[in-house]
């Protein structure tokens, strides 16, 4: 196919209210077609994370498609660091009304030499929809599936708080912040960091942080700097005084009424206890109690992960679809276009 696509590279920090809602628009079209039911984000979120993106996805890029005068397609490539240097996570996004003409072939045609020029030797994206016409292009261009994610959302006007009465298992205690971790606690929480480790990945060639002290610290400095409010619940061994397992939430000034979850973990030595649960049901008493605005948390779990995910349905959450992540060396996407 053919296409009178014409690509630029999108600077954040020059794009004009136009250019951000014709990107917003995209977006919004397609979230429709593809994830009926979700929230999008509004206008003012989304121009805040193109100009500074979340923290812990590296250097990020974005080029944008018109047809016309249309804004038809953009993409968007995080450039991941330290052990995930050889991956370019993209994510090509085309409005319903441009798909089956090429534009999305055609975008990821411009993105390739800069991944190359960044030294990437993988290409992944994280955000395919099961079943909609991003799998089925993806599989086109020979793109494999590597992963699968189950996306869950409580909706806090439909959960049933009694849920999160959940007992602290005996022999622990929780504590809980919002920042950075206490210095007395903080090498016991670096370590609990790292049984995240244990949580599949598929065949995808992204590999968990390794997480150190000054690596926690610099993840905390990141998110004070985007703003984000980080709360932390973490169960405590009474015995030796060590971080059990921990859940964390991160809440955006910019979108008072959505949290979002980031890492659970609980070490192996401590499961079986009810110790995920127990810290998940207290982070959401705890979190709709200092942000009473919330109205959705959102959080992604790896399909073999069937514990978490029940986990996840114990405390009210409710799956809204599978994702996947597919992934193919950048050579042969490169030899395909």
């Amino acid at each position: 196919m053919t296409t009178d696509l014409v690509i630029e590279r999108f600077d954040p920090l020059r794009a004009s209210d136009a250019d951000f809602a014709g990107f917003h628009r995209v977006m919004v079209a397609s979230q429709a077609v593809d994830r009926p039911g979700e929230p999008c984000l509004p206008l003012v979120e989304l121009r805040g994370r193109v100009k500074k993106p979340l923290p812990g996805m590296g250097p990020v890029a974005f080029w944008v498609g018109y047809r016309g005068h249309d804004l038809a397609v953009f993409a968007r490539v995080h450039f991941l660091e330290e052990e995930n240097n050889e991956i370019g996570l993209t994510d090509v996004v085309v409005h319903p009304d441009h798909r089956r003409v090429g534009n999305g072939a055609a975008m990821l045609r411009a993105v390739l030499p800069e991944l190359r020029a960044q030294g990437r030797r993988v290409v992944e994206c994280w955000d395919v929809v099961a079943g909609a016409a991003g799998q089925r292009w993806a599989a086109a261009l020979g793109f494999r599936t590597v992963r699968t994610i189950t996306r869950q959302a409580l909706v806090v006007a439909e959960a049933d708080r009694s849920r999160w009465e959940v007992e602290v298992p005996a022999g622990y205690r929780l504590q809980r912040w919002v920042g950075a971790a206490p210095d007395s606690i903080i090498d016991s929480y670096a370590v609990a960091k790292g049984a995240i480790h244990d949580a599949p990945l598929g065949q995808s060639n992204y590999r968990w942080p390794e997480w150190t002290v000054d690596r926690v610290r610099a993840a905390e400095a990141e998110c004070r700097l985007q703003g984000l409010e980080q709360h932390v619940v973490v169960a405590v061994h009474e015995a030796t005084g060590a971080v059990a397992g921990l859940t964390e939430v991160c809440v955006h000034p910019r979108r008072p009424d959505w949290g979002y979850q980031r890492d659970t973990a609980v070490l192996a030595t401590h499961r079986g206890h009810g110790l995920g649960r127990c810290i998940k049901a207290h982070m959401l008493r705890r979190l709709l109690a200092d942000r009473p605005a919330l109205e959705w948390v959102s959080t992604t779990t790896g399909a073999e992960n069937t514990h978490m995910t029940r986990v996840n349905d114990e405390v009210g959450f409710t799956t809204l679809r599978p994702m996947l992540a597919v992934q193919q060396d950048l050579a042969a996407v490169e030899s395909r276009l």
